[in-house]
């Protein structure tokens, strides 16, 4: 992949806190042309900085809170299994690979109802297999949230 620049990052930075600003608030934003901002996105897009413009929702207002499943595998080249196993499973949002205490760390996407979002839990529970260790942390409020 050809490296970034600067104004690559900044663009990006820009973007992930708003991504619906046009060509033209980029383009006085970062001081730059219309013309340019548009090269500059459609080359992102090609290399695959750029995935989707998207939204972020209020999970609160919606009903909904996350937690994290941090697990710990007995056998660490498992993951890429276990990986395959929980990749599609509806309320699964983000699995990450992790080096040190957890080897992977799983975001849920979960009712704010207590006892629905246990059933969730443990249902997603049974699913994890080998593990030496497993800790559920439920999020109650998100402070900060920023892309890059």
């Amino acid at each position: 992949m050809r490296k970034l620049d600067k104004v690559d990052i900044q663009l990006v930075k820009i973007l992930s806190q708003n991504s619906r600003l046009t060509y033209r608030e980029l383009a006085e934003l970062m001081n730059t042309t219309r013309q340019r901002i548009a090269r500059r996105i459609t080359k992102l897009k090609k290399l695959g900085v750029i995935k989707k413009f998207t939204i972020i929702p209020d999970l609160d207002k919606l009903g909904y809170m996350y937690a994290f499943v941090l697990v710990k595998l007995r056998v660490p080249s498992e993951v890429d299994a276990m990986i395959s196993e929980i990749s599609n499973v509806e309320y699964v949002k983000e699995i990450e690979k992790g080096v040190g205490r957890y080897n992977l760390i799983v975001r849920l996407l979960l009712p704010k109802d207590l006892k629905e979002a246990e059933g969730i839990i443990n249902e997603f529970l049974q699913k994890i297999k080998n593990a030496e260790s497993v800790e559920v942390v439920l999020i109650s409020e998100i402070k900060k949230f920023e892309i890059i």
